[in-house]
């Protein structure tokens, strides 16, 4: 795995995920160009199994978080719900009701 196919399988919350982690976290190059991108479809399908309680709360707004601080990742076409999901100090505390209402928004 690459490290393109290793930030698209941690940005899916895919089957390989910690193996994409160690590959992302192994790369030793910085302020790269963004070589995947971060699309609604993909946020909406994270958000609806986070729902189906497939991927815990932490562990999603440890996802925003990283998302948020990579160079390397665009998710400027879903930027808001990246950083309502990633400051929780302004935006309040992740629960299910919020992830709920975000989906809703998307879905809309």
């Amino acid at each position: 795995m690459n490290r393109a196919q290793a930030l698209a399988e941690f940005a899916t919350f895919g089957k390989y995920k910690d193996e994409a982690i160690s590959i992302i976290v192994a790369s030793t190059i910085n302020n790269q160009a963004p070589i995947y991108t971060l699309g609604l479809a993909t946020v909406i399908d994270v958000l609806t199994r986070c729902q189906a309680d497939e991927i815990d709360l932490d562990d999603l707004e440890l996802w925003a978080n990283v998302i948020e601080s990579r160079t390397d990742i665009d998710y400027s076409t879903v930027e808001g719900v990246i950083y309502a999901l990633s400051n929780s100090e302004q935006m309040g505390n992740l629960d299910k009701a919020k992830v709920a209402r975000l989906l809703e928004l998307l879905t809309a």
